[in-house]
């Protein structure tokens, strides 16, 4: 479907992805206060007369233990060096088969891009997607406006053509044949209809349409956008930074546990008994100064973005002993960045030349999740 149609170029725009990239809505909550009713006055204290002599009474006031603040520690700032790093598509997606849930989830994602567009149409506030397929539905949205007539669009009929999976198994895109209706809701106009492919990319929980094939041209509007790396480099300060708090302390503040939970991957079971071996009685603050990181490539898929990117992190070990003596000493990490459904995270560590402490079990399927 092509840009000069505008009515017939709903049917295809990239998601809006809030991902490193989420939309976060701030609901503010007023509660009604009733007035209160105003305290009586205390009665007026009684003075006793003092025997001569005898010592004047001292009035002391109640003090309110103060309970001193938990103690914090934010995570370290990191440098992310400006060095060119390659990025190659290593991950292909598999043509799979269609399961039960995957068009109920389809149809939910559809039903969303609809709303995004009825709002777009009525308010010019949100788009639900972006790119070169963006800027066409907005210019038929614009174009379609009816004064005086209020429009909703229906999805009628939806099917999956085609559906892709990640090598770990986790569903990537959905391609569907979709039957749109621009429907008057007070029946004053006649429904216009469409029919067309649309793209959706996401996960096994949640999937939005990101792309529609434009018929004219032969072509998906936006096709695949190559990785960023200026883009890949902001990212990754804040997995890196969060990855050495982690294994950081200062006085007072509790052990961490997040990688020994229920369900932890391997990695993260293998850092919890890393963790378990540090004396935090001998060593009371263990902090990370001076942290760089540089990517050393980043591997990605041919068909759509995210991937794994491995990374050389270099910093300074601050430690503080019993006696209050501080000591610093460099060190140098290996570790790998997912880029998934979620925000980037570290999903492993180089232990030792070529050993990693996954032991090769990255456990992606179970990371590759939007958990929003």
């Amino acid at each position: 479907m092509s840009a000069e149609r505008p009515r017939r170029v709903l049917l295809a725009a990239r998601s809006y992805r809030p991902d490193m990239r989420v939309l976060i809505a701030a609901v503010l909550l007023f509660g009604a206060c009733a007035p209160t009713a105003r305290p009586a006055p205390s009665p007026e204290p009684t003075t006793a007369t003092a025997s001569p002599g005898a010592p004047t009474p001292i009035a002391t006031a109640s003090l309110t233990p103060v309970t001193p603040p938990a103690a914090r520690l934010d995570d370290p700032i990191v440098t992310v060096a400006t060095a060119p790093f390659p990025v190659v598509a290593t991950f292909a997606l598999t043509k799979a088969a269609v399961v039960p849930g995957d068009t109920e989830l389809a149809s939910r994602g559809v039903q969303y891009y609809l709303a995004g567009l009825d709002r777009y149409r009525d308010n010019g506030d949100f788009l639900p997607v972006g790119g070169a397929f963006g800027k066409a539905v907005a210019a038929a949205l614009v174009a379609s406006r009816t004064p005086g007539v209020k429009r909703t669009f229906v999805l009628e009929s939806l099917r999956i053509e085609s559906v892709y999976r990640k090598p770990w198994g986790t569903l990537a895109l959905a391609d569907v044949r979709v039957t749109i209706a621009d429907h008057a809701v007070d029946g004053s106009a006649p429904d216009q209809r469409e029919t067309g492919l649309l793209r959706l990319g996401g996960d096994d929980r949640r999937l939005s349409v990101t792309d529609s094939w434009d018929g004219a041209a032969g072509r998906w509007f936006n096709g695949h956008v190559a990785e960023d790396p200026a883009g890949l480099r902001e990212a990754i300060a804040q997995p890196i930074g969060w990855y050495l708090r982690t294994e950081s302390w200062v006085v007072g503040l509790p052990a961490e546990t997040y990688f020994d939970g229920a369900g932890a991957t391997p990695f993260q079971k293998g850092r919890a008994a890393y963790f378990a071996t540090f004396d935090r009685v001998a060593t009371p603050a263990r902090t990370f100064a001076d942290v760089t990181a540089t990517i050393e490539r980043f591997d990605t898929f041919a068909e759509m973005a995210g991937g794994m990117a491995t990374v050389r992190v270099a910093a300074t070990l601050v430690t503080t002993d019993a006696a209050g003596r501080t000591q610093r000493q460099p060190v140098a990490r290996r570790v790998k960045v997912f880029f998934g459904n979620w925000s980037p995270e570290v999903v492993d560590e180089e232990v030792t030349p070529g050993v990693w402490r996954s032991g090769g079990d990255l456990a992606l399927v179970d990371l590759d999740v939007n958990r929003a």
